[in-house]
């Protein structure tokens, strides 16, 4: 039995990849750190003051753009799965270790197919990745797509666990709890649009101008953007979570800016065409201060 150690995203397509690995190497020895692109050095350097590359005949980084770190991780034995399109451009940093870095529409996706896991999944573990692959991507045309991460971000404590826990064997549709939990976060995206304040103005970027929006969050990102996107017709929103400093963009379905390009010029962020993320700066607070409160 060999000894496997994984780092992985901590949204809903990181627990995606880890559920991968899970199936590609179900009789091994299996360990797990879930962290974030901004963690990731930390969360390494810490893991190695009582552990060890060397203790591990594999340690897989999954679904984190870790584009400035590939020394930190740049070992025989590990294996990097990630999807961001950024990451290509670091590719020639990783002397050793082996990137499976490509342009894909989900990590989860790139590790079903890279992994070879076509002919090892039942119907309904395959289902759960065009699932988590819908949502990640953004194309929403399965309709469980946005519950389950509604049901994701709703967990308390390890999310990424307890998604193990509940779909480790695939989509078989949602229980009771879901459920309920679902009904609740409905409810607490009514209770934002009628209570909290959002702002507009007009933005040019690279010579076009964009109407832009900006509020802040504390849950329900997405839900929150493609509601404010559509009611009030903008190209793109920036949500600020006060309490962690984050930032979110997200476009609409008619906006061609690249949300990822953005925040990586913006403020060293970086993401997809349609999403991404960053930490708050002043360039940012700068440009909310363009926005006007809009009106209810």
């Amino acid at each position: 039995m060999s000894k496997i150690h994984i780092f992985t995203d901590a949204d809903l397509d990181g627990a995606g990849s880890l559920l991968m690995l899970l199936k590609a190497f179900p009789n091994e020895e299996i360990t797990y750190k879930v962290t974030t692109e901004k963690k990731f050095r930390d969360d390494v350097l810490n893991w190695q003051l009582k552990d060890s590359f060397k203790n591990y005949d594999k340690v897989f980084i999954c679904d984190l753009n870790i584009k400035e770190e590939a020394a930190l991780v740049d070992r025989d034995n590990v294996i990097v799965f990630d999807h961001h399109a950024e990451h290509l451009d670091y590719l020639d940093q990783y002397k050793k270790a082996k990137a499976v870095i490509e342009d894909f529409s989900s990590c989860t996706l790139l590790m079903y197919k890279r992994l070879h896991l076509e002919d090892k999944l039942t119907d309904n573990e395959k289902l759960l990745v065009k699932i988590v692959d819908d949502y990640d991507s953004y194309t929403l045309n399965i309709d469980y797509s946005k519950p389950l991460n509604q049901i994701f971000w709703n967990y308390t404590g390890n999310r990424v666990q307890k998604f193990i826990d509940d779909f480790g064997n695939g989509f078989f549709g949602f229980n009771k709890f879901h459920k309920n939990t679902l009904r609740l976060v409905e409810n607490k995206i009514n209770k934002y649009f009628e209570t909290e304040t959002l702002f507009a103005g007009k933005i040019p970027v690279s010579g076009k101008e964009y109407k832009v929006l900006g509020g802040f969050f504390t849950f329900a990102p997405n839900e929150i953007s493609e509601r404010a996107l559509e009611e009030q017709e903008a190209d793109f929103i920036i949500l600020i979570n006060r309490e962690s400093k984050t930032v979110c963009f997200r476009r609409s379905k008619d906006c061609t800016l690249s949300m990822g390009k953005l925040a990586s010029k913006i403020a060293n962020g970086g993401g997809h065409e349609d999403a991404a993320g960053c930490l708050l700066n002043d360039n940012i607070i700068n440009i909310t201060k363009l926005l006007s409160e809009v009106k209810k």
